[in-house]
């Protein structure tokens, strides 16, 4: 009886413990659109109690209005938890663990700490068709072949050094791709997805791009500026691609000749 009492007070004393926290939008938002600030989730400690019936949620921190929040992880239980939102946006909260919930259509999770990021478990197709992971610290995109519906993916400031083979094997909906400000050395036009529209690898340290390989027929935007580059051949960069609009290439380590004749192609 002693030890049957004993498990019981523990129990309750481990309830009493925990913290039940509400919180409520920011007005003004959207009808649809709720706006979360100071935000510090830790379900070990805490229940915490999200609005519900918002296809929107942003969740972020902003020092200079000096609020903050913390959400060191997102899995399906927190999106259960949120409502299963549309679109979720946690922005400069410390994010790092990063499971892809299969219902979110737009996630933004800009200005944290991811290093890798994964599709939840399941059967039913991600629905997943913008992601922007923009100013993290990951290094490879070995996972982002899962997200077979992704039409608009956002790297910018990572520490991507190369692209493995297959990498967007599957991705036949991708249609713009930004790399801009990472450390690619190389890049091969034989892994890119022949759908994408708009390509930025800006501020990279390319030192070869093959033209010729670029199987691109939908392409109207390249921007390969500030690298490394010595040599690129204007015609086969032009050849089969028929939308080519625009093509940045400055800040690379062109001759003059090459210069010229990259230009004179788009006269």
């Amino acid at each position: 009886m002693k030890e049957i009492l004993l498990t019981f007070l523990l129990i309750t004393a481990s309830h009493a413990s925990r913290v039940v926290r509400e919180h409520r939008c920011i007005s003004p938002a959207g009808e649809d659109m709720c706006i979360l600030q100071e935000v510090f989730y830790n379900r070990s400690t805490t229940d915490s109690v999200f609005p519900q019936n918002y296809s929107h949620i942003h969740i972020g921190s902003d020092t200079t209005r000096t609020f903050q929040s913390l959400v060191p992880l997102l899995d399906g239980q927190l999106f259960r938890e949120l409502g299963e939102p549309q679109a979720l946006e946690l922005i400069n909260v410390k994010l790092k663990t990063l499971e892809i919930p299969r219902k979110l259509v737009l996630g933004n999770f800009v200005d944290n700490s991811l290093r890798e990021f994964w599709l939840e478990p399941g059967e039913m197709a991600p629905a997943l068709s913008y992601l922007d992971l923009s100013r993290n610290e990951v290094s490879n995109l070995t996972n982002i072949s899962s997200l077979v519906n992704l039409e608009s993916l956002y790297m910018v400031g990572n520490e991507i050094e190369h692209i493995e083979p297959n990498s967007f094997a599957g991705l036949t909906k991708l249609k713009m791709l930004n790399l801009n400000h990472n450390d690619l050395k190389t890049i091969h036009g034989a892994d890119l997805p022949p759908s994408l529209i708009w390509i930025r690898l800006a501020d990279n340290s390319l030192e070869s791009l093959d033209a010729a390989e670029l199987k691109l027929p939908l392409l109207e935007y390249l921007d390969i500026s500030n690298n490394h580059l010595t040599t690129l051949n204007g015609a086969e960069l032009i050849l089969d691609k028929p939308n080519l609009l625009e093509v940045l290439f400055g800040g690379n380590r062109f001759d003059l000749a090459t210069v010229k004749k990259v230009t004179e192609l788009f006269q």
